[in-house]
């Protein structure tokens, strides 16, 4: 590499940082649905790995020697010794299972997480925003359903910003339903839609004012 990552553009640096494996969850799950949505950072993520597949050449596979892996196996989840047998124990087990039988059979099943809908929207602003974040499926759905398409040469791009930290570019906003992969969103999220030049944020930073946002909690 000829500059420190220090020194490289965030949305190089964050390009840079997925290719080596090195991002937080939070922050790689970001950067899949950057590949999967922005061409321009699909493409920065591909010179990356150009860029550093020679790393590879330097090492040879090992096919590892027969039995190695039941080895490591039984190292790891060894067989329980078998329990002394007392015919007295086995009368309380068959009670307190019974009984653990009887009480899940009362107690309602656990309901799965609500899904969470919120609307981006912005004082004076014509551009509407609606975002469903479902946590059973890992799914944040985003949707323009009022106010115009961006201007020729330019995109809406939109924006992750946890509690406390710096925004993060998840996707850009055109026609249709944009559904981004997300485990979770922490309590505290925003959400935020900005207007940048066509393709998104050159430098993976916002140049300009949130045009519409909404905080959603997390699950």
């Amino acid at each position: 590499m000829n500059e420190p990552a220090s020194d490289m553009p965030e949305r190089e640096a964050l390009a840079a940082e997925y290719v080596l494996g090195t991002l937080a969850l939070p922050e790689r799950l970001a950067a899949e649905a950057l590949v999967d949505s922005d061409t321009n950072f699909a493409r920065l993520v591909d010179e990356w790995r150009d860029r550093l597949s020679p790393l590879n050449a330097g090492y040879a596979p090992v096919t590892p020697p027969p039995g190695l892996l039941e080895a490591v196996e039984k190292r790891l989840f060894p067989e329980p010794e078998a329990p002394h047998r007392r015919p007295w124990l086995w009368g309380v087990l068959a009670a307190a299972a019974l009984a653990a039988l009887a009480l899940v059979t009362v107690l309602p099943t656990a309901r799965p997480p609500a899904a969470i809908v919120v609307t981006l929207t912005g004082e004076n602003q014509p551009l509407v925003i609606d975002a469903r974040f479902d946590p059973e499926a890992g799914e944040l759905t985003i949707t323009r359903s009022a106010g115009p398409a961006a201007a020729p040469g330019q995109d809406h791009e939109l924006w992750l910003i946890p509690e406390g930290e710096a925004p993060i570019s998840i996707g850009l906003v055109r026609e249709g339903d944009l559904t981004i992969p997300i485990a979770t969103l922490p309590a505290g999220t925003t959400l935020a839609v900005t207007l940048e030049a066509e393709g998104g944020a050159p430098t993976g930073a916002a140049t300009g004012t949130p045009l519409v946002s909404a905080l959603i909690g997390g699950s």
